[in-house]
């Protein structure tokens, strides 16, 4: 009986975490970034190296704001022109994302700074923040609006331990998405 037990214990432990690169690609495909970002890191961490593959699970992290994997990923992204592109945008994020919580708690100013354009919120942010497109709304805590089209985009640091920046995002009035970094 003990045995069973075990080898039932094992099957199921095996099974989640036994999620093939295809069952990857299509939770990818059906938008499921957070399984497709977890499950992915497991696979880069027991071994597997497809640039491919990796570009696909940073893109995944990138979508649901888990910025910190990138760095760990994209140090295997170097053999392709694809891998190479792959690990140029997630620097990116990640230099952006370490100046806006420096612009935001340290008030650094991000005026002389140039760097690569995408269509991440990091990026449209950072640029805002770089041409001085914002609207100071209070110094302490410091809270910023950023008009962006039809958005407008609020920055505020949350009083937690360690700080974190928040950046909602409004449409018509009404808050249509959330973001945190820290």
């Amino acid at each position: 009986m003990k045995k069973i037990l075990i080898a039932i214990l094992s099957f199921g432990l095996f099974s989640l975490e036994a999620k093939s690169i295809e069952d990857l690609v299509k939770a990818f495909q059906q938008q499921e970034f957070k399984t497709v970002c977890q499950d992915g890191m497991r696979k880069y961490e027991s071994g597997n190296r497809d640039e491919d593959f990796l570009g696909m699970v940073g893109v995944a992290c990138a979508e649901i704001d888990y910025i910190n994997p990138l760095a760990i990923l994209q140090k295997s992204l170097r053999s392709t022109k694809a891998g190479r592109n792959n690990a140029s945008y997630f620097a990116t994020l990640i230099l952006q994302k370490k100046l806006l919580y420096q612009f935001m708690l340290d008030d650094i100013d991000l005026g002389y700074l140039r760097v690569p354009d995408t269509g991440h919120i990091l990026s449209i942010v950072f640029k805002n923040l770089v041409l001085k497109k914002y609207k100071l709304i209070s110094e302490s805590p410091k809270e910023i609006e950023i008009l962006d089209g039809n958005r407008v985009i609020k920055l505020s640091i949350a009083n937690t331990s360690p700080k974190k920046v928040i950046v909602d995002i409004y449409k018509d009035g009404e808050k249509i998405g959330y973001h945190w970094y820290r």
